[in-house]
């Protein structure tokens, strides 16, 4: 059991950061806020449309998708703490944490050259 929680952590350290900010991204999108800079990260994350072309679009689904992404944001920091509270090796989260900011962005930039 000790072993599939340390690997849980490490996995969730590597991911966390991409997790959020496909949450924070679809906030904006869903709310429509509009900028050149929000415009270009939301190349990566883009919302769908129905077959008919049709988006979700009512407000209350938007509610709901701010609510979820919002409460999915919270619950996802809250790991990242739990991550560097409960763990033996502090450094071996961080790094972790680091590799999900760092791998994703080469990724991007790499794809850019």
């Amino acid at each position: 059991m000790q072993k599939l929680r340390v690997i849980h952590l490490y996995l969730g350290c590597i991911f966390a950061p991409m997790l959020l900010f496909f949450a924070v991204s679809g906030i904006w999108q869903t709310l429509g806020i509009r900028s050149s800079f929000l415009g270009w990260l939301s190349a990566l994350h883009t919302s769908a449309r129905f077959k008919n072309g049709h988006e979700p679009s009512s407000p209350a689904f938007k509610l709901f998708v701010i609510v979820m992404s919002l409460s999915f944001v919270v619950s996802t920091v809250l790991g990242i703490m739990m991550a560097f509270k409960f763990t033996r090796s502090r450094k071996a989260a961080f790094i972790c944490l680091a590799l999900g900011v760092i791998i994703p962005a080469v990724l991007v930039l790499l794809r850019t050259l």
